[in-house]
């Protein structure tokens, strides 16, 4: 009894003890896991604020994105999402107007990211290194300005992606084999990929048009046979060389090419040794000054490419527009008709080939002198790509035979227009005329490119003398400038909506800043205003709205607000909305977006409170003697964007008001002209 009671006592302390090891196992794992979790926020923060510092952006992230990035489950920082243990899950910033190049570190320590999406932007340089990121399952990079290849960690690294949308960017090189068996959306179409792309399981579940409008991509999966040059390698029996069982079909590649039977590698090897020094000399002197001068070209080849010309010229510039238009283009254009325009609704193979002029008192060229010229890229949009073309060669009515420079738009997403619709909507476009609208100079249609020519206007967006370059050093734009550039908006939207057909709704459809070309007339060009000479506004990337019945939604139209209520059909009351936008962006400097609250609304708020001063942009609030036009025209842009289209005014309407602030403030400047001059008077007598 004494026995078993001592080994009861006996087994209950290692019992303790057990317990109390335990114990103290728990509390020293939980004293030092903070360490590794503090370490592990900071990381996560220094990745997002590398991002932040690396771009300008028009939402300006380097005020919004301060402090912790997660508080619990929520975030204060715009475009970022957060789980229920306050890690960063999330970074969504579409259409945030960012510009610049990503760091190699950026995003490096959110190791918990599954969406990335920076897609509607204008951010350059190489794609981003996301190889540390093993649970990113969305990435959206799609329409930016992104060069260079697709890093191969993408398809290696991300095992749990489900959406990789890269379209519309610069990209080139070959596509990696992408094999994750969750991929189900996949696009890198719009850009200057090559090569023949990987036979996967995962990428032969996509269409082909999600690999389309690259330089050469073949393969099975895009169902297009991949060409090769001949080699003599090519030529060699199936059975010589001991590779008789791989059968007459193989294709040699460069390892095969590379290593010979085993009987001729000694000999081989003895006489190589001989010249080897030599070569690898060479080869070490000429490298250094091969990556000078490709530094010295990167920049210029990235912006000044060729619009046609042969393979080997698109392989060279990455810059073709199409080889098959360019071969297209060997045939003359045809002459102008009476009504001033060419028809392009003819049958036959010759109407394909041929520009359609609208004027034809202007200078005409031939498509094959547009494909062979140097051009200049001047941007990319939501409805393609747009290129500075100087044509040296120019002919035809009223050239002269000097040079002329056009502007070239490469028009995306209208592969389903028929050739009626499209030549119909451009004898419409050609035949405006007015002072605040950019001429339609040409247009060409085929199956697979759809280009419109315009008339080149030496101006800067509004958008960009607005927005960009802010801070330190910049000429800001003056009130009297900007009063002038609204009026010459106004006008020019109310000259299409008078001019184009009912049926032909919204007139505009894509009215934004970024669409308005600015002119500062007489010598300095931009001289902020200070000349006699008002800037006139022009816009463009007019009258698309009715060709995109399926992509509508990526233009400005589709901000309106009767269309998230279910309106399926846009009045010229959408253009109004836009054109109160517009107004507003003057007034206050601010981009308008759609996350995280309403321009309009805003100030609406502002305008009922005292602070309505508070609204106006800090570079013309100095102006005070100009407030009360300022606000003025902000009531109008207010009116230009209620919420019920019934209650916006028309186009005209808006054209009438801002001109009556216009002849009030220079009937102000005139009463502030005579009154000094007659103190200068009164003094000298």
């Amino acid at each position: 009894m004494i026995g078993t009671k001592r080994e009861m006592i006996g087994l209950l302390v290692v019992v303790v003890i057990l317990a109390a090891a335990a114990m103290a196992a728990v509390v020293v794992e939980g004293v030092g896991s903070p360490e590794p979790e503090l370490e592990a926020l900071r990381d996560e923060r220094g990745g997002l604020v590398a991002l932040r510092d690396a771009l300008r952006s028009g939402r300006d992230l380097h005020s919004n994105w301060t402090g912790p990035p997660c508080h619990g489950g929520r975030s204060r920082w715009y475009g970022v999402a957060c789980d229920g243990d306050g890690r960063v899950v999330g970074v969504a910033l579409d259409g945030a107007q960012l510009t610049g190049a990503l760091p190699a570190g950026a995003l490096a320590g959110v190791a918990r990211l599954e969406t990335l999406s920076l897609r509607d932007n204008a951010i350059h340089g190489a794609l981003p290194r996301l190889d540390a990121l093993a649970r990113l399952r969305v990435v959206d990079l799609s329409s930016n300005r992104f060069s260079g290849p697709i890093p191969r960690g993408y398809a290696a690294a991300l095992g749990e992606l489900t959406r990789l949308e890269l379209q519309d960017n610069l990209i080139n090189g070959t596509l990696p084999a992408f094999e994750q068996d969750g991929l189900a959306v996949f696009n890198v179409s719009y850009n200057f990929l090559q090569g023949e792309v990987p036979d996967t399981r995962a990428l032969r579940r996509f269409p082909a048009t999600a690999f389309a409008h690259n330089l050469r991509l073949c393969g099975e999966v895009v169902r297009t046979e991949c060409r090769r040059e001949g080699s003599p390698f090519d030529a060699a029996p199936a059975g010589g060389g001991g590779s008789g069982s791989d059968g007459g079909d193989r294709v040699f590649g460069a390892r095969d090419a590379a290593a010979p039977p085993a009987r001729w590698r000694k000999p081989i090897r003895f006489r190589i040794a001989r010249w080897s020094v030599v070569v690898i000399a060479l080869i070490a002197a000429l490298v250094p000054f091969a990556a000078v001068l490709i530094f010295l070209h990167h920049s210029k080849k990235s912006r000044v490419v060729r619009l046609g010309g042969g393979r080997a010229a698109a392989a060279a510039t990455a810059g073709d527009i199409k080889d098959k238009a360019a071969e297209q283009a060997g045939k003359k254009v045809s002459s102008g008709s009476g009504n001033g325009s060419r028809s392009t609704t003819e049958s036959g193979k010759g109407a394909a080939d041929q520009l359609q002029f609208f004027r034809p008192e202007k200078a005409t060229f031939s498509l094959d002198e547009l494909f062979r010229s140097t051009a200049e890229m001047l941007g990319k949009g939501r409805l393609g790509i747009t290129y500075r073309v100087a044509l040296h060669a120019a002919g035809g009515g009223g050239g002269g035979g000097g040079p002329v420079v056009v502007v070239v738009k490469r028009l995306r997403n209208m592969g389903h227009v028929p050739r009626k619709d499209f030549a119909h909507t451009m004898q419409l476009l050609g035949k405006l005329r007015h002072e605040n609208v950019v001429e339609v100079v040409a247009c060409y249609f085929s199956k697979d490119e759809k280009l419109v020519v315009y008339d080149h206007v030496p101006g800067r967006s509004l958008f960009h003398l607005l927005h960009e370059n802010r801070g330190e050093g910049r000429t800001p734009l003056p009130w009297p400038a900007r009063l002038a550039i609204a009026k010459g908006v106004a006008r020019g939207l109310a000259y299409l909506h008078q001019t184009l057909p009912l049926f032909h709704r919204p007139p505009h459809g894509d009215l934004k800043s970024s669409n308005v070309l600015v002119v500062f007339p007489g010598p300095g060009g931009r001289g902020g205003g200070g000349g006699d000479a008002a800037p006139v506004a022009k816009l463009t990337d007019h009258g698309f709205h009715p060709l995109l019945p399926h992509h509508a939604h990526r233009l400005a139209a589709a901000k309106c607000p009767e269309l998230a209520r279910g309106r399926r059909r846009l009045s010229s009351r959408a253009d109004v909305f836009c054109l109160g936008l517009v107004l507003l962006e003057v007034v206050t400097g601010k981009v308008p977006v759609d996350e995280d609250g309403d321009l309009a609304e805003w100030a609406r708020l502002a305008l009922s409170h005292e602070w309505s001063t508070d609204i106006l942009d800090v570079e013309i609030v100095a102006d005070r003697g100009r407030h009360g036009d300022m606000l003025r025209l902000t009531e109008v842009a207010l009116l230009c964007a209620a919420v019920e289209p019934e209650r916006r005014p028309k186009a005209h309407d808006v054209v009438r008001m801002i001109d009556e602030i216009a002849a009030g403030a220079a009937a102000a400047a005139a009463a502030g002209d005579g009154e000094a001059t007659a103190g200068r008077e009164l003094a000298l007598r």
